[in-house]
């Protein structure tokens, strides 16, 4: 892995805000010519340490306005299923992302849907199983970064 200075460092910030900045955007805030951010931004890309660009869809286009974070904890008997759970979880749609975790609470998952009623079918859904000790619902009221 490169080393990285702190125009690498500017760069990541800025990227993470918006990939889509031209190599003179990236020069005027960075402080160095286009042709030197550009060369950057490849070897960022070459190293790995940028590993992909995408693109964040706003999940109102679809009507998902509520997002739910959700503290999943399971069975500590049962680790045959945390297998089963991340290859479920990552098929379901309103599961936008999915951590396993240490600590507390075994997943940590991201859920989008239109309201609460579409969030209740999805809990009755998926959360049922015995082998899932507690699940914990933090509603988001809204999200700074």
């Amino acid at each position: 892995m490169a080393e990285l200075d702190k125009f690498d460092h500017r760069l990541l910030e800025l990227l993470q805000e918006n990939s889509r900045l031209t190599g003179s955007e990236l020069a005027y805030r960075v402080g160095l010519s286009s042709a030197a951010c550009l060369r950057r931004v490849q070897r960022l890309r070459e190293t790995g340490v940028i590993e992909r660009d995408v693109a964040i869809v706003s999940p109102k286009v679809f009507g998902k306005k509520m997002m739910v974070i959700v503290l999943l904890t399971m069975e500590r008997d049962r680790p045959d299923r945390y297998m089963l759970m991340r290859e479920a979880f990552a098929k379901m749609p309103e599961v936008v992302q999915c951590h396993h975790v240490t600590g507390a609470h075994d997943f940590v998952l991201r859920i989008q849907v239109t309201d609460m009623e579409e969030y209740s079918a999805f809990v009755d859904r998926v959360f049922h199983e015995p082998y899932i000790k507690r699940y914990e619902s933090l509603a988001v009221l809204g999200s700074l970064k």
